[in-house]
């Protein structure tokens, strides 16, 4: 076994607050990555949420109503 003292991101208290959301001012720009806020600590299981909601932040904002089935 070993250990790897610089491989644990030990962050100072405070700063969560300067973590990006995943849906941007930006029209249609949407960011993901664990040094996101997701409510995680900067980890693969963090980057991975932050991956899911970037998606649906996407998906909710061009979602469209299905016009599927309807008469024409």
């Amino acid at each position: 076994m070993t250990r790897e003292r610089e491989a644990t991101f030990h962050p100072a208290p405070g700063t969560a607050r300067f973590r990006p959301a995943q849906q941007t001012t930006a029209p249609g720009l949407y960011v993901a990555g664990a040094w996101t806020a997701t409510g995680w600590p900067a980890t693969m299981e963090g980057a991975v949420r932050s991956g899911e909601a970037a998606a649906a932040a996407l998906l909710a904002h061009t979602a469209r109503p299905s016009t599927a089935g309807r008469a024409a």
